[in-house]
């Protein structure tokens, strides 16, 4: 008979076999606490597109089981910038996301005109300095401090917590950003870019590891949603987003006059919706613009907005400046989800590849008023043509789907846990 010492051992021997194996068979995020600090300047309850993506990232990123603390500015401004609220933003994420809206200093227009005339690399210079003071407090755990650019006060903020936490540091820029110290992007654990155009240039203007990078595109939060698609002799085209000379939206309405007088048959066959905020360019630059068919509605929350875009038959998105060649803009996404294939103008670059490489909208270069109109009179005249960009939209939005962009983020933040 074996002695009850021996037995105790073998007892102790196959329990610790069975504990290793039972360890071995979970995965290590089973063992992590994945627990991440957002610095954002913008975030919700702010209604601009910085404040919608953000907080959909935090959505997205929590419901990977991500702890989350976020630190955002409490009362936003600037001078020549739309701040319009959403309240319906605040019901995004879950409850255990730890919101710690910081408060700057008022300084009105002094900032704006500071970082125009280059004496200031972003115009909220005044909200560093706070959130630093909170997020010393904020930040006890072991995580990943997140920063997101523009505004580069982002990026100075989390850097200085992150070396003195000795925490990892993300980059992610959702645009091209060229005053950024090249200490803070060599302290970078991961860099993260909105298209592979904007990638290739933050990690050749930085000089940075390529193995160092990440594309995760802005992707869209929502699925397509029902409404009632209204029958309609006009072919209706929507803008939908900030009105501002950067991106020159007014373009497409002196589009669709070149267009009635080259084709007069065609005049009051487009009619074309603008909603955004009104802001200088609206009054300056839109508003002699606007007819019967081409109308301005001012600025709609999110979901509204949404709607609005299932009821058209195209949707606009332009870009006027040569250094936005890197830029998807965010709209883009949210006309894929809605299944409404995208008229386009720009540079050349990574838009023009996108929008062609998928055959999902027309593009043409912003110089070019006639391509743009032939554009417009090709879809005008072909039905077909739309029907077969959105079939294509509906192939591709899978894998734009801001969900499946946040897993690709995932996967990569847990290594630097």
């Amino acid at each position: 008979m074996r002695s009850t010492q021996s037995m105790k051992t073998s007892f102790f021997r196959s329990l610790c076999a069975y504990c290793i194996v039972t360890v071995n068979s979970f995965s290590k995020e089973t063992f992590l606490k994945k627990k991440l600090y957002l610095i954002s300047y913008y975030f919700a309850p702010l209604g601009r597109a910085d404040g919608i993506n953000r907080s959909y990232l935090v959505k997205f990123l929590s419901d990977l089981e991500w702890k989350i603390d976020v630190i955002s500015c409490a009362n936003p401004h600037a001078f020549l910038r739309n701040f319009q609220k959403d309240n319906s933003l605040l019901n995004i994420f879950p409850v255990s996301v730890n919101l710690h809206p910081v408060k700057s200093f008022y300084w009105g227009p002094v900032g704006q005109i500071a970082a125009l005339s280059g004496l200031a690399p972003d115009p909220f210079g005044n909200w560093v300095k706070p959130a630093i003071s909170t997020a010393r407090e904020i930040v006890k755990e072991h995580g990943i401090v997140y920063a997101v650019v523009p505004p580069v006060s982002n990026a100075k903020i989390a850097s200085t917590i992150a070396k003195e936490k000795k925490l990892p540091l993300v980059i992610d820029f959702r645009d091209d950003v060229f005053n950024l110290s090249k200490e803070i992007l060599h302290q970078a654990d991961l860099i993260v870019a909105s298209t592979p155009v904007s990638l290739q240039n933050m990690l050749s203007y930085y000089k940075l590891d390529p193995d160092k990078g990440i594309v995760v595109f802005n992707g869209y939060p929502v699925e397509r949603i029902s409404s009632q698609h209204s029958t309609s002799s006009k072919l209706r085209i929507i803008y939908a987003g900030l009105l501002n000379i950067d991106q020159d939206p007014a373009l497409l309405a002196r589009v669709v006059r070149y267009m009635e007088k080259r084709y007069p048959h065609t005049k009051g066959k487009v009619q074309v919706n603008y909603y955004g905020p009104k802001n200088y360019y609206t009054q300056l630059f839109l508003r002699k613009y606007l007819t019967p068919n081409i109308r301005y509605h001012g600025y709609l929350p999110f979901a509204q907005i949404l709607e609005k875009i299932t009821q058209a038959d195209l949707a606009y998105t332009s870009l006027r400046d040569e250094r936005k060649a890197y830029c998807i803009p965010s709209k883009v996404f949210q006309y894929i989800s809605m299944e409404v294939p995208v008229l386009a103008t720009g540079p050349d670059g990574a838009l023009k590849d996108f929008i062609n490489q998928n055959q999902i909208g027309r593009f043409s270069n912003s110089d070019d008023l006639e391509a743009q109109a032939e554009d417009i009179y090709y879809l005008l005249s072909n039905p077909t043509a739309l029907a077969q960009m959105k079939q294509n939209l509906q192939k591709i939005k899978p894998e734009f789907a801001m969900k499946s962009q946040v897993e690709i983020l995932d996967k990569t933040l847990i290594k630097l846990l």
